[in-house]
């Protein structure tokens, strides 16, 4: 009887500092296992992959970049996917498909998943948006999916140089405030609202290096006050990076997001973007706040969850 392989990896929350990620800064980014993506792979005479065109937009150049990587002989398979990560809402969404289809495709052609460190898989599905599909991905948005935990990352200058990679510190999810998360029901392209950093970072765009830093910085400061359990810092930090990320993009870019971070603020609580679509999340700031803000976040059409799982 043919063996199915199975690969599951969560969605993602970007904590703090994105997106100084791809400009030599600083994040803290999380796996969150409320939702994840499940790829099954199945012996079979022919590949067959699912006919969703978004589940085929991505998952045909991963196995080009698999193929590319791995020149190991083709062996057909069925691919099935299954996932309940909102779609473009900036959950990573995509990243949990390809790299659960990456690992998939590493044990159906009996290659270790241990001879990948989890950053070299991190970058190999990176090369999927950026080589394959000419896409603008962040740096950091793989890298907590592969590894599994929390991470500090540091992408300073000098590491990225000399060496293409960045820092990577594990830190303790079990210190962090409860959290809630809303998102839209239709999200947007992230490649969109980062289409234009890239020319502006070339053309040095004095607004935009300087607000660059300041992002770095409130992961920097986010890193103390987690480490030292300190949640109105953490708090403050997370309203910080919106208020940058707001005035990087502007308030069109934020679409429905500008909004739903306003109601949060004004019910108490702090409130940030996960990534760049349709997500957004803060700490629960008292006992009353979720049974407000739920049907708060219910009448702008958004779904509002209350327990985040943020360990491993």
């Amino acid at each position: 009887m043919a063996t199915t392989i199975s690969c599951s990896i969560p969605a993602r929350i970007g904590l703090l500092g994105n997106p100084s990620d791809g400009y030599f800064g600083e994040c803290i980014s999380l796996p969150v296992w409320n939702w994840k993506a499940t790829v099954n792979l199945t012996p079979n005479d022919v590949n067959v992959l699912p006919t969703d065109e978004g589940l085929l937009r991505i998952m045909e150049p991963t196995i080009r970049v698999f193929q590319k990587r791995f020149n190991t002989p083709s062996k057909p398979f069925i691919a099935t996917v299954q996932t309940n990560i909102p779609r473009q809402v900036g959950l990573s969404g995509s990243s949990a498909i390809e790299t659960a289809f990456m690992l998939s495709l590493m044990a159906h052609h009996n290659i270790p998943l241990n001879s990948l460190s989890p950053r070299k898989l991190a970058e190999l599905v990176l090369k999927v948006e950026t080589e394959e599909l000419g896409i603008v991905a962040g740096l950091q948005d793989r890298l907590p999916q592969t590894y599994g935990c929390m991470l500090h990352m540091d992408f300073r200058e000098e590491l990225m140089s000399s060496r293409g990679y960045g820092e990577y510190s594990e830190l303790n999810s079990s210190l962090l405030p409860p959290f809630w998360l809303a998102h839209a029901p239709i999200g947007r392209d992230s490649g969109e609202t980062h289409s234009d950093l890239p020319r502006r970072w070339a053309d040095r765009d004095k607004k935009m290096i300087s607000i660059i830093g300041y992002l770095a910085e409130c992961a920097r400061d986010g890193r103390v006050a987690i480490e030292s359990e300190d949640s109105t810092a953490l708090a403050n930090n997370i309203d910080s990076n919106f208020d940058l990320r707001r005035d990087l993009f502007g308030d069109q870019a934020l679409g429905e997001s500008l909004n739903a971070v306003m109601l949060a603020r004004s019910l108490g609580s702090c409130a940030k973007q996960t990534g760049s679509g349709g997500a957004i999340f803060g700490i629960i700031p008292n006992d009353d706040f979720c049974q407000v803000a739920a049907p708060a976040f219910a009448e702008m059409g958004w779904k509002f969850h209350s327990e985040i799982e943020v360990g491993a």
